[in-house]
């Protein structure tokens, strides 16, 4: 399978998984409620089964979310970032350039972003991420991470034909990735 095989698949699953499952829980929220109010002994009993349904119908969302954010899908890199970035412990910069990226690329970066900020943990330093396109695709850096998270994401960038590299002295070690697109 071809990376871009590989991330239409996410994709096609993350929109299945909203349009089908989700949808039809939430639709069967509605009719439960309906149903409550013609049955007036059942409501205490359908408000705690709505209440199932509804958190079920988060953790479908959560589930899909994490296949291909749908802010990725929609709006791309930058906003997909930001939002990933919005509410953690670590402060982050994030400053991604004008455009879109195919799928795969989109994806491998934004997951790439995901894995190196879950090792930075509570770092008190300001993590910084930078996206841009070069004549020859996407060049992301991340400073003021752990540099060791660079093993934990290699295969993934070079599954792409990309490559991952460490550069700038110890004290102000940036990670760079490279990924051709066209």
């Amino acid at each position: 399978m071809t990376p871009d095989e590989y991330w239409n698949r996410r994709l096609d699953l993350e929109r299945r998984l909203h349009d089908g499952p989700a949808l039809r829980l939430a639709a069967l929220t509605l009719r439960l409620g309906l149903l409550g109010e013609k049955v007036a002994g059942l409501q205490p009993d359908i408000a705690g089964l709505q209440h199932e349904l509804h958190l079920t119908l988060q953790e479908l969302r959560v589930i899909a979310d994490q296949i291909y954010p749908p802010l990725l899908r929609r709006q791309g890199l930058g906003p997909a970032l930001r939002e990933l970035t919005a509410g953690l412990p670590t402060p982050v910069r994030v400053d991604v350039g004008g455009g879109r990226f195919e799928a795969a690329v989109e994806g491998v970066a934004y997951y790439t972003v995901c894995e190196v900020l879950e090792g930075a943990g509570d770092a008190t330093r300001t993590v910084d991420i930078t996206v841009r396109r070069d004549d020859q695709g996407l060049v992301l850096h991340l400073a003021g991470v752990d540099t060791d998270q660079v093993l934990a994401v290699r295969d993934r960038i070079q599954w792409l034909g990309g490559a991952v590299e460490i550069v700038g002295g110890a004290a102000l070690a940036t990670i760079r990735v490279r990924i051709p697109c066209g």
